[in-house]
């Protein structure tokens, strides 16, 4: 019951039928789904966690919202973490599952293909997580899975905006992740390191390109 609650809020974010910053109103989103308010709220619970919306005392439930600046400043943070564990990870190379990785990888083609931006996103996580949950620094990976919440949405937004440069994006990121096990596997920690800073780096200005080409177009609207 719980998931089924979550999976139909999750899409009618992912529709647009809750834009970013909507107030969520739980009393009548419970008469839409005729349901009591108790699931209602257990299900905004658990898609806060996924960074989809956010709670604050006496104003309710609204759709995350960041703006563009917000957007590019915890992606360079998120770069940031991922640069250190990429560089630290050679303790910890035993603790990868690599079977994992490349079976989360050869679905990436077929998400672009069917259009499933939120699932792309969600694998695409799962690939870097499977990888950085080896290593030992709990603190930093708590932090990023964080941000990851954060942006979440914001980065699918971007994929159904972008129906043919981001598909494009993502089609370079299952290249670059296959890249990605190779180097884990050689073991050489120079390897690694490059070959993922190369994969972080690339996706960091493809979003920075965008957050800056929306910024640009907003504000020509403005003078408009």
């Amino acid at each position: 019951m719980g998931e089924i609650i979550c999976n139909e809020i999750r899409q009618r974010i992912f529709d647009g039928q809750y834009a970013s910053g909507d107030r969520i109103n739980v009393d009548e989103l419970a008469r839409k789904l005729n349901i009591s308010k108790t699931p209602v709220r257990e299900a905004l619970g658990r898609l806060e966690s996924e960074g989809l919306v956010s709670f604050k005392p006496r104003m309710g439930w609204r759709v995350s919202s960041l703006s563009m600046e917000e957007f590019v400043d915890f992606l360079e943070l998120q770069c940031a973490l991922r640069y250190f564990i990429s560089d630290s990870l050679g303790p910890f190379l035993d603790k990868i599952d690599f079977g994992l990785l490349h079976s989360i990888n050869k679905k990436l083609p077929q998400l672009v293909a069917e259009h499933k931006y939120h699932e792309l996103i969600h694998q695409n996580d799962l690939f870097h997580i499977t990888i950085f949950s080896a290593h030992s620094n709990r603190l930093i990976l708590r932090r990023l899975e964080e941000i990851d919440g954060i942006i979440r949405l914001q980065r699918v937004r971007f994929f159904e905006q972008e129906r043919i440069r981001f598909p494009l994006l993502a089609d370079n990121a299952f290249v670059q992740h296959q890249e990605i096990i190779k180097a884990l596997e050689s073991r050489d920690p120079e390897r690694i390191s490059r070959v993922s800073r190369e994969h972080h780096e690339s996706v960091l200005d493809a979003f920075k390109c965008m957050s800056r080409e929306i910024s640009e177009k907003s504000e020509k609207h403005v003078l408009s």
